[in-house]
């Protein structure tokens, strides 16, 4: 029987080998990719979440925003207004508390002569 020259058995002895090689370092890397993929989707869900949350808060603030500007309207509007009214009412009935209310505030109600 005659054996087979022994160079192109090692030939392809070796390519099969770096074959394998080749296709567990693949596997691996398809692994590894595959981790970094997952953990960069938990990172972006994250992300998203905490925006979400910030809008929800950013709505909050902007409705007590508009609330605190209505009522600061409002007080210009109608604050001048009751405190002309609780000291011509301090004048009239002569009321101490209304009088010391409007001091605490630094107002004295006078009479008009």
């Amino acid at each position: 029987m005659m054996q087979p020259p022994m160079q192109p058995l090692l030939l392809s002895s070796g390519l099969s080998g770096l074959a394998v090689v080749l296709s567990l370092w693949f596997l691996i890397g398809t692994w590894t990719n595959q981790s970094v993929q997952r953990s960069l989707q938990n990172q972006q869900d994250d992300i998203q979440a905490r925006q979400t949350a910030i809008q929800g808060q950013q709505q909050i603030l902007q409705a007590q925003q508009q609330q605190i500007e209505s009522a600061a309207q409002l007080a210009n509007q109608v604050g001048p207004a009751i405190i002309r009214d609780l000291a011509a009412l301090q004048i009239q009935s002569k009321n101490s508390k209304i009088e010391a209310l409007l001091k605490k505030y630094g107002i004295e109600a006078k009479p008009n002569p």
